[in-house]
């Protein structure tokens, strides 16, 4: 088994009165048919600094564990599997504030599994599933305020399972599948107070199930189906 580890970490202090913004960048490419390689990225800053983290996995590129851990503020990461890449796992850990992940699974690409686990202030999660890409399994994580989370499955995607967990306050999640996308399966569940929660199924899209849990007080949910789309199944539970 081929290995590939990469190991960013780094520490930096403000001194008197100068103020000055840090950054850690990684990026990080599996692609032309490389399989079963391993991807460990860790990125620690402190104070006003940034963390990003870019890694992209495509070409039928099978196999591959990726893991990113990220501590400070202004954390980005971006994960992409495409071109007929599968059964690759990625794990997203952040920890700080001002938080944004960004997860895109398209062209062909099924069986993978995605989780981005984030704790602290402004979390943005991001994750889309397109161009026919099947059966991946996708679980999103976030404590703390003001958190977001945007859900995207459309152009023949199916049988794709999206778990997004949300505790905190101002909590935000967005569900849009559309363009013939079948048999996906989305869990949304928020807890604390101030939720929103939107769900929109359009365009031809069929047999899919949708729950929505919210627990605390100022609760709202919004589903729209519409051109088209059947025998969907949406669940909102408010508590």
């Amino acid at each position: 088994m081929k290995k590939i580890v990469l190991l960013f970490a780094a520490l930096f202090f403000v001194v008197g009165a100068t103020i000055a913004q840090t950054e850690n960048k990684s990026d990080v490419f599996v692609a032309g048919d490389s399989d079963n390689n391993d991807v460990t990225v860790k990125q620690e800053l402190t104070g006003n600094d940034l963390n990003v983290s870019d890694i992209s996995i495509y070409e039928e590129s099978d196999d591959n564990d990726v893991y990113v851990d990220q501590k400070g503020e202004g954390l980005d990461s971006d994960v992409e599997i495409s071109f007929e890449s599968g059964s690759n796992d990625v794990y997203v850990r952040q920890r700080g504030e001002g938080q944004e992940s960004d997860v895109s699974i398209t062209d062909d690409s099924d069986g993978n599994e995605v989780s981005v686990d984030q704790r602290g202030e402004d979390n943005l999660s991001d994750v889309v599933i397109s161009n026919a890409s099947w059966y991946n399994d996708v679980e999103v994580t976030q404590d703390g305020e003001d958190n977001e989370s945007e859900v995207d499955i459309y152009g023949f995607s199916d049988n794709n399972d999206v778990y997004v967990v949300q505790d905190g306050e101002g909590l935000d999640s967005d569900v849009e599948i559309g363009a013939g996308s079948e048999g996906n399966y989305v869990d949304i569940d928020q807890d604390d107070k101030n939720h929103e929660s939107d769900v929109f199924i359009y365009s031809g899209s069929n047999d899919n199930w949708i729950e929505v849990e919210q627990e605390g007080n100022y609760s709202t949910s919004d589903v729209e189906i519409s051109y088209g789309s059947s025998n969907n199944t949406v669940i909102v539970d408010q508590k």
